[in-house]
């Protein structure tokens, strides 16, 4: 009797198993399930570096993972609940390189069917090294009527490291600085940036430090003219006709108890000794200790133009009366000539209307007087003879 009720429990307890398999196999059936764009993970990547070698351009790398399992279990799957790696550690050399995906993760029921795509390709470069001076980028102006002196970036060197490739890109290390408005010294920590030729960031590259202090020394300025030097004197018959400097101007920048004092800036000497002809030269300027320009070449352009001295006999024959008040003045034979010496383009163009004649009557009397005619003009010439230099007038 015992037996038989155990035999029927273990009938019943079989039965209700393959009951409870049935169910389950109709409500919650195995299925396969793709969970897509399951983030990769390079591992290992430390052992290039012991190599010499650097990935050259961390992807954001994803795979499709196909799973399968119960309804229930792979439903609940998120590509964030599962760990996808490459494992760098094999490899070897540069170039490219194709590293198999493994998948770890899943739940315990749940099993791996596929990955897509198993393997992923890893662009791999030597590493490369170099030191490099930082370039500081000024933003801006500072305030009106003050000058920058050049910016000292501390460290004035940088390490940057990175794929060799890379680095052969990178033209220079920039620290950008904004002085606009300023008008005391900056003192600013800031990052810097490796950029191409065409001023564009390079990207995937260490910089050691990546942070530099810059020191720009900001003092007043002032607006000065520039005065050629010139040396010695050119062939005998011939002169300097006229001197010609650009700029015309410099702004220049110096301690404020100095700055006050500089009433003109000078260039280097210029030796015209013995010469027949123009002279053009680019010559520096003549600065004064501490003295800097601010936003100017530090060459002059000086032209000395040298011409032969010629002379030419003007007739002038109107005379200004200067000092007349009510009085009538008559001058007796008015016509003047006049010898005029210079260079020789001034001295051809020459007219008698460059010239201004004058006799002065102030608080003479009545009556006849011999007086000195005065001749002004703006040409550079020299008069080397009035005929006649002294004119008779009627005062009445």
């Amino acid at each position: 009797m015992l037996t038989k009720d155990f035999t029927i429990k273990l009938l019943s307890l079989v039965l209700a198993f393959l009951l409870w398999l049935y169910v389950m196999g109709e409500e919650n059936p195995e299925i396969p399930y793709e969970i897509s764009n399951v983030p990769v993970k390079l591992i290992n990547s430390d052992t290039l570096e012991k190599k010499g070698l650097i990935v050259l351009d961390e992807k954001n790398y994803t795979v499709n993972v196909k799973v399968k399992g119960r309804r229930s279990d792979v439903l609940n799957i998120a590509a964030q609940n599962i760990s996808a790696f490459a494992d760098l550690s094999r490899v070897n050399s540069n170039g490219t390189n194709v590293i198999p995906v493994t998948v770890e993760g899943l739940p315990r029921n749940v099993s791996l069917v596929s990955i897509n795509p198993s393997e992923i390709k890893v662009e791999i470069d030597n590493i490369a090294k170099t030191q490099m001076p930082v370039t500081v980028k000024v933003i801006g102006n500072v305030m009106d009527g003050y000058a920058m002196q050049p910016a000292v970036p501390t460290p004035g060197e940088v390490l940057v490291i990175g794929p060799e490739s890379k680095i052969n890109l990178i033209k220079n290390v920039i620290a950008g600085v904004n002085v606009s408005y300023k008008k005391e010294d900056v003192k600013i920590s800031v990052p810097v940036v490796a950029v191409d030729r065409e001023g564009k960031e390079v990207k995937g590259v260490t910089i050691t430090p990546n942070l530099v202090e810059v020191y720009i020394p900001v003092n007043k300025s002032i607006r000065v003219p520039v005065v050629p030097k010139i040396f010695g004197k050119p062939m005998e018959g011939y002169m300097i006709a006229s001197v010609n400097v650009l700029p015309e101007y410099v702004y220049i920048t110096v301690d404020e108890t100095v700055l006050n004092t500089i009433k003109s800036i000078s260039t280097k000497q210029i030796d015209i000794s013995g010469k027949n002809e123009p002279v053009t030269e680019n010559v520096p300027f003549d600065l004064p200790d501490g003295v800097k320009l601010v936003k100017s070449d530090i060459n002059a352009k000086v032209y000395v133009d040298i011409q032969k001295i010629a002379t030419k006999e003007i007739t002038i024959s109107n005379i200004d009366i200067r000092g007349a008040d009510n009085k009538n003045v008559v001058i007796q034979n008015p016509d003047l000539v006049i010898t005029i010496s210079g260079p020789e383009s001034v001295v051809n163009g020459a007219t008698a209307s460059d010239f201004n004649a004058y006799i002065d009557v102030t608080n003479l009397p009545m009556g006849d007087h011999s007086l000195t005619v005065n001749i002004n003009t703006n040409l550079n010439l020299q008069i080397i003879r009035i005929k006649p230099d002294k004119v008779t007038v009627n005062i009445q």
